[in-house]
């Protein structure tokens, strides 16, 4: 495992992602998608929606999977921009772990805005 996936894994952890090798994880209800990028910096996942791979997919379940390979890792924003350069897909979510809202009294709650409980799966990727 390179030191940038090895980050990766730690922040996305932190954000509150579960994270796979390899193989995804049944759940019932959940729904997968394949991440266009990760950013290790903040252990995110960037979806870009496409016909194939429509917005709600992501933020519609209860439980949502992304399957990110791990040529697709980046240090941070600027390097996902370039990668990106001008070919920008309609929407592009930046996932960084389970939807948070907090009301005035700053009561946290997971899942009100999005899946309550995300899934990450490092899959092999292609060398650089």
């Amino acid at each position: 495992m390179t030191q940038l996936t090895e980050t990766f894994v730690r922040n996305a952890e932190i954000a509150g992602f579960e994270v796979h090798h390899g193989a995804a994880p049944e759940l019932e209800g959940a729904e997968t998608s394949e991440a266009l990028y990760g950013l290790a910096d903040t252990g995110s996942v960037v979806i870009g929606a496409s016909p194939e791979e429509p917005r709600s997919r992501s933020l519609l379940p209860e439980r949502h999977i992304s399957l990110l390979r791990e040529d697709r890792i980046v240090p941070g924003l600027d390097e996902l921009f370039a990668a990106l350069g001008g070919e920008l897909p309609s929407s592009l979510a930046i996932v960084s772990g389970p939807s948070r809202s907090a009301d005035i009294e700053q009561t946290l709650t997971i899942g009100v805005h999005g899946p309550g409980e995300v899934h990450v799966v490092l899959v092999p990727g292609r060398d650089r």
